[in-house]
């Protein structure tokens, strides 16, 4: 084995390790948007039940104040009634008393039905709000669990990024280029081991003066396909 290959191994290692965590902390800020997204989404919700009752309510009250009113008109058609001789009036205020009592009835079977609806509304928005407010308690802690894991890992990247710094010092600055240079785009996989004289990255057979490039150790040895770096693995 090449006498660079187990310091360029062990670089890989900790490059993996380092893709790992960079990984995992780019995973953190997409979990906690989701659940944020769905707080959010369950907080609509209970807003709109919210609004919904608030919408009844006023409803309700607008159409007691309009009965009110036509009871008070209803009063006073009757009072004219009594002061009036006029057989016409007399009818001309019957009729409006009938109209009015007859839209009282109406308006009372909505307030009925709005009332229904209220208990219905009230009922899921209690619900809603409890389930809500328990969300909410779940979101806080999750996000609280997610941002020390975060910290967590960026403090490992951190102390990953420092042994890194201080490792490369032990490979000559040719070979750790050739090694960036191959890992920038086969991360993790740069070094591959020879296995039944295949490469150990993209499968390839090698050509026996390849393998026994390899076997001999002298120099460093590239896959003739993908450019990995090979080794034997004794």
């Amino acid at each position: 084995m090449h006498p660079s290959i187990p310091f360029l191994l062990k670089l890989q290692e900790m490059d993996k390790k380092i893709i790992e965590r960079r990984k995992l902390l780019s995973k953190i800020p997409v979990e906690i948007e989701k659940i944020q997204k769905q707080f959010k989404i369950e907080e609509e919700k209970v807003a709109q039940n919210k609004k919904e009752l608030l919408q009844v309510d006023l409803s309700i009250k607008e159409m007691e104040a309009e009965i009110a009113g036509l009871k008070s008109k209803i009063n006073q058609y009757k009072i004219q009634q009594l002061s009036t001789r006029k057989n016409e009036e007399y009818q001309a205020l019957s009729h409006q008393i009938d109209h009015a009592t007859q839209k009282i009835s109406d308006l009372e079977d909505k307030v009925l039905d709005l009332l229904e609806k209220k208990e219905r509304i009230s009922k899921t928005y209690k619900e809603a709000d409890i389930q809500f407010h328990h969300l909410a308690l779940e979101v806080k802690k999750k996000t609280e669990a997610l941002s020390t894991q975060k910290e967590n890992f960026e403090k490992s990247l951190s102390q990953l990024l420092e042994e890194r710094k201080a490792y490369i010092n032990h490979l000559e600055p040719h070979t750790l280029q050739i090694y960036q240079r191959i890992a920038a785009s086969k991360p993790g996989t740069a070094i591959m081991p020879v296995i039944d004289e295949t490469c150990g990255g993209c499968h390839m057979r090698m050509t026996k003066q390849a393998y026994l490039k390899v076997k001999a150790s002298d120099a460093l040895v590239f896959c003739e396909y993908c450019g990995r770096i090979l080794f034997f693995s004794e």
